[in-house]
This record gives structure tokens, C-alpha cells and sequence, in this order.
């Protein structure tokens, strides 16, 4: 196998990753509006596409496969197979066969696989999802008006699946021909330039009226190249931050920097915006996850997406999808009634799950909102208790009392089921959360509903940071963390067992760590105390100054650092120097939990 070859190879399978994510949205869709003709032009053209491509570039598993499927929907096209539960659950079974494929052949192009199971399936819902209408005897007018066509349109009509597989046939041939042509080429990370397929969009208030779009022309680019680019930009920050510190002789040499700081910014701003993508796909994936979920729990849903054009890093959605996932699949379990009872507290049978984005300053926001049960903040106090986690008489808030639901272990599931009742999924997902620089908060009402709320970074690679000054060393640590800056006084600070300082802020009592001592600093100078709120314990940290606040390129830890809690990063200042960006979470929300639990025991 040539370089050419392997690279239409390559090329149709990156294509195939986005068209079976498309199409098990449109799959999705075709359940609850089965009649959609323009739906189902959509859907069919999708899979003949998908089968005359992976023919035509040596996929002969996932043709013979697409092949199958193509039949079924041509009968749901022709109205000889209605479109039911189990016609829909089959389709769905077959897309997520062509991503394993798909998957499989990225990673050896080639695997061989084993679609007889599938198949099957597909095959019996060819042959025995025939609907009445399709076994009745056609009306006296219909068989007129055929037997009334011209022969010539008879003709093509039979002849025209054949003639397809000819041309189908013939386009390989070719390819193959030119496979083993002496033709060298000599890009292995090609810039292919393409048309997207058409999509149907749905308006918000009539899901009905559905057109076809055809977007922007785009340039598919490696993400190794993109990830060069945003290193290159950062650099170049960098070196404008030492420009303009050292252009501060003359007016003149001011403006100069300061034309060259906004250029920079204008570059920089550009480069991040490459790497953004909308959370579409990430959404759609959480339909399947609704419709899987409230069928093995035999309830109503219906799901509700806002927003979901918002943009993010690529980086940081690659770790939302897990959590998003859980937080679904708990709102349906924990949160949304049976449809008996739900009827029996004069709701509607269906329950509803809203998932909105959006962004609010240099942050995502995402919610999850459903109309279920609420949370019975009583009875999480027992479990609470039952677990240890709480002690009998324990005074806690109602909040804090949500919140026991992120503890490792915490269920109130009294039986294990195959979606929940472990144990396991709140802390992980509040940990993938909080590792992003990111918050959950948690709103309910018994008997109206929940709401999460997540708020993450939109990137990673550049972040708000403050400059602080411990001894010599200047290190950062990110913005976002920082609640408020107060100055420090002897007289705020308590002790408690062996020497554990405490801050008292208006009738708060909050544990106090020297950062001084990450980077061993022998510094005395205590001036500046920054109370940090995003985990659930809040703290303070003592520095000797606050210098700036200025925005970082993060770079990843040094070898020397990689490994070490919380260590977000490193960066270089505008003076050449390096500084080590600290993530106060990591390094001191566990710390901060034990201490403020030692300090109520005491």
C-alpha cells in the first residue's frame, strides 16, 4: 500500500468520524418525526455517500455493511418499513458499528471485523418490518398510472441501483489505478479543502420546519500545526511584553509598543479562536445518552438544548464529555419521576431536561436543569450520617447539605442498578470539573427540580493570571481563583492545635497557608491575604505582595515539576524570567477541608 492510497484512506476516515456523528443525531430525530421526508432524503443520501465512498477507497467491510442499512432506509423512503422503536434501536446499532470501524481503521487501516451479529439484525428488520401498507394490493389508479409510464422510465427505474454499483465499481477501478501510479506525494498531513455536506436545521419553535444550509467553505488542518501556531503566537507575546518594557524611553517609542502590544493581541486572539469549536457534537451525543437512559428506566423524556453553537477549546471539551454524560444520566435517574408519578403530582407524563450554554466573560457556562423531585436535603443529612461522612447532630446548611453529594462513595440509591447507585461519578465529576480551573454549583427544590451549573475556562493555553511576590520569587496563579485581596493583620489570625493559623473574615473562620513555602522562601513579610472560594472548603493564602495581573501563556511543567501538586504550568514574563503558574485547588483544597474540620472539632 502507497502513500497516496494510505492517504485517501486517512482522508475518508477523519470524514467518516464527523458523518456518523451527524447521522445518529439524524437517526435520533427520524424517531420522533417520522414522516420527515426531507429527513429521510437526508439520512439516505448520508449512508449512500458513506457506502460508494468506502468502496471506492477500499473499506469493502463498511460498503457491504452501509449497503444493508442503505436498504432499509430506501423502504422507509418508498414507505414499504415504518419507522418504529426497533427500526431506529437497529440503525443505531449500525452507526455505532461503522464508529468502531471507523475507530479501529485509524489505529490499523488494516483491520479486519466481525459485522455478522449486526448484520443480522439489520437483516431482519429488512424482511420483517414490512408495514401493511407496503403488504396491501395496490389501488386500481396507481397500477394505471404506472403501467401508463413510458417504458423508458420502467427501465431506468430497475436498472438504476445497478447502474450505481457500475459507476460505484468503475470509481474504484480507478482509484486503484491510480493507487499504483508512480506518483509521489510528498505533504503526509494534507490541506484538503472541502464543502461540507447539507444539514437539516431545526427552528426552535416548530421542529417540523426543517431546511437544508450549506456552510462556510473550510480548510481541514492537522492539530499538531494548530498547536505550533498558538506556541509560535505565544512567543511572540512574550517578546512584545520584553519590547514594550524596554521601549519606555520616548514618547514615540511608547506608541510604537503600544501599536505593537494591540497587533499582538489581535494575532493572539485570532489563533485561540482556530482552536475553538462549537459544542454541537458534544450535545448531540447526549441524545443517544437521554434515549438509552429513559428507556432502561422506562421514562418519558424530552430533552432541550440551548446554545449549542457556543464555542470552546477543543482541549478543554475533550474533558466535558464524561461529566456532561453523568450529570444527564443522574438527572434522569435520581431526578426525573416515573411517568406514574409524576402524573400522580399533576405533572405532565414526560419529564424535561434542559441543556444551556453559554458563555459569560472568559468562561462557559453549562447547565443541566431538570423538572424531577428536587433534592430532599433531610434525608441526604442521614445518609450522611448513616456513611460517617457527618456527625449525629452535626449543624450544616442547606447548601453544604447538596453538596455532600460530591463526597467519594455518597449514593442515596438503595439498590445498584446498571446506570447509578455505586457510589461513584459526583466526586469524579466535580474533580474533572475543578482540575479544568472550573466550579459546579448545585440549585433544588423539593418537588420543582435541579439545576447544575458548571463553569469552566473557554481555554486553557492562555489564562488571566495575578503576579504575586513571595522573597525572590514571583510566582501566578490564575484570576479566576481569587475571590477577594485583603491586607493581612496579626490581629485576624487565630491559632488552633499545633500551630494551625486561622483567619477570621466578617464571622468566617478560614484556614490560612503560607504559598512562601512551595518554592521555599524564607521570606518573613506577611502584607497581603487572597481568600479563594472555588472548592468547597474556603481558604486564604498569605504573600508578601500582589504586582499584577497580566495575561500568561501557560506552558506545560518542566520535567522537574511535572508530577508535583498543583503545579498548573509555567510561563515567561516580560523580562525574560520564568515564573511557575500554581493551581490553589489542587495544591490546598484538601488541606484546607482537614484543617476547617480540625478547627470545629477543637
Amino acid at each position: 500500500m502507497d502513500d497516496f492510497e494510505i492517504e485517501l484512506k486517512n482522508d475518508f476516515l477523519n470524514e467518516a468520524k464527523d458523518l456518523v456523528q451527524t447521522t445518529e443525531a439524524s437517526f435520533l430525530e427520524l424517531e420522533k418525526n417520522p414522516g420527515d421526508e426531507a429527513l429521510i432524503d437526508l439520512i439516505f443520501r448520508f449512508a449512500h455517500n458513506l457506502k460508494g465512498t468506502s468502496r471506492a477507497v477500499g473499506f469493502g467491510q463498511i460498503a457491504e455493511l452501509t449497503h444493508v442499512a442503505e436498504n432499509i432506509l430506501l423502504k422507509i423512503k418508498k414507505k414499504e418499513i415504518s419507522v418504529t422503536e426497533k427500526v431506529v434501536s437497529g440503525l443505531l446499532s449500525f452507526n455505532d458499528q461503522v464508529r468502531n470501524m471507523v475507530d479501529g481503521l485509524s489505529e490499523n487501516i488494516e483491520r479486519e471485523f466481525d459485522n455478522s451479529e449486526i448484520l443480522e439484525e439489520l437483516r431482519s428488520i429488512e424482511v420483517g418490518e414490512t408495514s401493511a401498507v407496503s403488504a396491501e394490493v395496490a389501488p386500481v389508479e396507481d397500477l394505471t398510472d404506472r403501467l401508463s409510464a413510458p417504458p423508458a422510465d420502467l427501465f431506468a427505474e430497475l436498472q438504476e441501483e445497478s447502474f450505481e454499483a457500475q459507476v460505484e465499481e468503475s470509481f474504484a477501478q480507478a482509484m486503484s489505478s491510480v493507487a499504483q501510479s508512480p506518483v509521489q506525494v510528498e505533504n503526509i498531513i494534507p490541506l484538503v479543502i472541502e464543502k461540507k455536506s447539507p444539514v437539516v436545521e431545526k427552528t426552535e419553535m416548530n421542529k417540523q420546519d426543517k431546511r437544508e444550509k450549506k456552510e462556510d467553505e473550510t480548510i481541514r488542518v492537522s492539530l499538531g500545526r494548530l498547536e505550533k501556531l498558538a506556541n509560535s503566537v505565544g512567543e511572540l507575546v512574550i517578546l512584545q511584553a520584553a519590547v514594550e518594557r524596554a521601549l519606555t524611553s520616548r514618547s514615540e517609542d511608547i506608541k510604537t509598543g503600544q501599536a505593537l502590544s494591540k497587533l499582538c493581541k489581535d494575532i493572539q486572539e485570532l489563533s485561540m479562536s482556530i482552536r475553538m469549536v462549537p459544542l454541537a457534537g458534544t450535545f448531540q451525543k447526549l441524545q443517544r445518552t437521554v434515549r438509552d437512559t429513559s428507556r432502561s428506566l422506562e421514562k418519558k423524556i424530552d430533552l432541550q438544548i440551548i446554545g449549542e453553537e457556543t464555542e470552546i477549546d477543543r482541549t478543554v471539551l475533550e474533558h466535558l464529555g464524561d461529566p456532561l454524560v453523568h450529570l444527564i444520566r443522574n438527572a434522569i435517574d435520581h431526578g426525573v419521576e416515573t411517568p406514574e408519578e409524576r402524573l400522580k403530582a399533576g405533572k405532565a407524563e414526560s419529564g424535561i431536561v434542559e441543556v444551556m450554554a453559554c458563555h459569560e466573560g472568559n468562561f462557559l457556562v453549562i447547565q443541566i436543569t431538570d423538572d424531577g423531585k428536587g433534592m430532599d436535603t433531610d434525608r441526604l443529612r442521614a445518609k450522611a450520617i448513616e456513611r460517617g461522612i457527618l456527625k449525629p447532630g452535626q449543624n450544616i446548611s442547606e447548601q453544604e447539605a447538596l453538596n455532600l453529594i460530591f463526597h467519594a462513595g455518597f449514593s442515596t440509591k438503595e439498590q445498584v442498578s446498571e446506570v447509578s447507585g455505586r457510589g461513584v461519578g459526583m466526586d469524579v465529576v466535580k474533580t474533572n470539573i475543578e482540575s479544568l480551573g472550573g466550579e459546579i454549583r448545585i440549585q433544588s427544590k423539593l418537588g420543582v427540580g435541579s439545576c447544575f451549573r458548571l463553569m469552566v475556562p473557554l481555554t486553557l493555553a492562555i489564562i488571566d493570571g495575578m503576579i504575586l511576590k513571595c522573597g525572590e520569587q514571583l510566582l501566578i496563579i490564575p484570576r479566576n481563583q481569587i475571590h477577594e485581596i485583603n491586607r493581612y493583620d496579626v490581629e485576624t489570625i487565630s491559632y488552633a492545635g499545633e500551630k494551625t493559623p486561622f483567619y477570621t473574615l466578617r464571622n468566617e473562620v478560614l484556614p490560612v497557608f503560607d504559598l512562601g513555602n512551595e518554592v521555599g522562601s524564607n521570606s518573613k513579610e506577611k502584607n497581603i491575604l487572597l481568600v479563594v472560594r472555588v472548592s468547597g472548603s474556603p481558604f486564604a493564602i498569605v504573600v508578601e505582595d500582589v504586582i499584577r495581573q497580566q495575561q500568561v501563556v501557560v506552558k506545560p511543567p518542566t520535567a522537574e515539576l511535572h508530577g508535583r501538586l498543583g503545579m498548573m504550568g509555567t510561563t515567561i514574563l516580560g523580562d525574560g524570567k520564568p515564573a511557575i503558574i500554581f493551581d490553589l485547588v489542587a495544591l490546598y483544597g484538601k488541606k484546607s477541608k482537614k484543617q476547617s474540620q480540625y478547627q470545629v472539632a477543637a
